[in-house]
């Protein structure tokens, strides 16, 4: 079998938050702010689609926690979302920046969605900043990038496959027929500055999405996540908001209240 891509329908992205335009880290547009925001808009326009991983595969999924942990997840089992995605969208099984997203609903200790948005990267103290490309969606370590800060200690997340599959190459069919005949195990993990890697929490992806319901779906980490886990540094996390508040603009996503669709899914915002 190809490495052909399925064409999911670019859609409308429902469940995104009215927001102003976004400031830098001191509340005030500058010329480098300006010239970001339409460079993210001019990618996602000539694109139709996201600026970043504009090509993916949604999935419906579970997450299971325990109590007690240093993130403010559900306890027990969670229906959740997903897109696995390349981050540059190389077509077939070329070597790309791999992305992991999830969707977790509210409910259970969660106020609002917490949309987490992870990248390959490292996972070393200086490599787990960086963007990594990866080979195959088996062999990627999907990283944060940005740490969230929690008790004023900043902290990463990183989600680990399990099971030893490399699913490669990098190929957005044969990860559909994979979960198709079987689901991709994560073990999310969250790491200090120093010290090890702890588990936080283990993720399923057991079924494919079918199209109608992609092309409604959507994330944004930088509004959906736990009001006492900011990003950090701050001036870094407002390009990234920056990124995709203007992506949205770009391939003109409405920003709509928050919302459901049928089938159980939650949409979400832009990614």
């Amino acid at each position: 079998m190809g490495c052909a891509v399925t064409p999911w329908p670019l859609g409308q992205s429902v469940g995104v938050r009215k927001r102003s335009s976004t400031p830098d880290a001191e509340g005030t547009e500058t010329i480098g702010s300006r010239l970001l925001a339409a460079a993210f808009r001019g990618l996602a326009r000539v694109r139709r689609a996201r600026a970043f991983h504009p090509r993916g595969v949604w999935f419906s999924g579970e997450l299971s926690a325990g109590s007690g942990g240093v993130l403010p997840l559900p306890e027990g089992t969670t229906p959740v979302t997903a897109r696995l995605s390349k981050g540059a969208g190389i077509p077939g099984g070329g070597t790309d920046v791999l992305g992991l997203a999830v969707r977790i609903p509210p409910g259970r200790g969660l106020a609002g969605p917490w949309d987490l948005a992870l990248s390959a990267s490292g996972i070393g103290r200086l490599t787990r900043m960086l963007p990594l490309p990866a080979r195959g969606w088996g062999r990627a370590r999907y990283g944060s990038i940005i740490p969230y800060r929690s008790g004023g200690r900043a902290m990463w997340l990183l989600a680990v496959p399990q099971g030893g599959d490399p699913i490669a190459p990098a190929c957005l069919y044969r990860l559909e027929r994979r979960v198709r005949v079987r689901p991709v195990r994560f073990v999310l993990l969250v790491g200090p500055v120093r010290g090890d890697w702890q588990p936080a929490a283990w993720l399923t992806l057991h079924t494919v999405l079918s199209p109608a319901e992609a092309g409604q779906l959507s994330f944004d980490p930088m509004l959906n996540r736990p009001a006492e886990l900011p990003m950090a540094p701050r001036w870094l996390a407002s390009v990234r908001e920056l990124a995709y508040h203007n992506s949205r603009i770009g391939r003109r996503a409405p920003e709509e209240p928050m919302g459901r669709i049928q089938g159980g899914g939650t949409p979400g915002k832009s990614r």
